[in-house]
């Protein structure tokens, strides 16, 4: 076996045991089964940093491990059930997302495509998060439970990364301060995590159509967002490919 082939499933299986370190944060939330997590984030970084073939192999290391038993699902859980259950779309999703990640990371006219799709329907779903907030539309229940003070704040976290953002994709083409490439390539693979994870969602609890936009997928693009940034910035600035070499 050569050497890139060693090394490439060494850091697989680190990027796997990383995603397991994380799993203990877990932030229920009341209106949803989907909980608040961290390995999404690094879902995003193994794809990026590793590329689409050992990305998701590290992905799928992982999900095997929670499936033989051990407790390295989000807040310690672990088996068959999780993956099967209201929220193991989001679970399955990981190899795929981590593969797209890598592979759009590379500069081709349908990547640019696909990645700068993805980004404007992100940047949809942050705005209707933002105006509800706003004005107080009601689309999301949640958000009428919050003080006025919390629902200003998340006005100003929404529009600031529909705005910063669009700031950092032009400044980071023209500085390569963090590489747009890779920052269009996780929006991609956010939403193959929130497609899939809705897809089980919905067979297994039946919640009509817009209920699982409003409840599983739009409480939570703001904070997918940050999260997204973070491990952009991480993996623009740590050049896995020389360690990978």
């Amino acid at each position: 076996m050569e050497r890139r082939a060693i090394k490439g499933m060494v850091f697989a299986a680190l990027f796997a045991a990383l995603t397991a370190a994380v799993s203990p944060v877990k932030i229920p939330l009341g209106f949803t089964p989907v909980p608040i997590t961290l390995q999404t984030l690094m879902v995003l970084l193994s794809g990026a940093m590793l590329g689409p073939g050992y990305g998701a192999l590290s992905m799928v290391i992982y999900l095997l491990l929670g499936a033989l038993g051990l407790p390295v699902f989000a807040g310690g859980g672990s088996g068959i059930a999780s993956l099967f259950g209201p929220s193991g779309g989001y679970l399955f999703s990981y190899p795929i997302a981590a593969f797209a990640v890598g592979y759009l990371a590379k500069k081709n006219a349908v990547n640019n495509a696909v990645r700068y799709a993805s980004f404007a329907v992100v940047q949809l779903l942050i705005l209707i998060v933002s105006i509800d907030a706003l004005f107080g539309l009601g689309i999301l229940s949640f958000i009428t439970k919050l003080s006025p003070a919390f629902r200003i704040v998340l006005v100003v976290v929404g529009f600031s990364l529909i705005f910063g953002i669009l700031a950092l994709l032009i400044y980071g083409k023209k500085n390569k301060a963090m590489s747009s490439d890779i920052i269009l390539a996780m929006y991609a693979g956010t939403l193959i995590i929130y497609f899939l994870g809705a897809i089980q969602g919905k067979l297994v609890t039946g919640t009509p159509w817009p209920g699982i936009f409003i409840g599983w997928i739009l409480p939570f693009i703001i904070g997918d967002t940050v999260k997204l940034l973070i491990a952009a910035s991480i993996a623009s600035s740590v050049k896995m490919g020389k360690y990978l070499k």
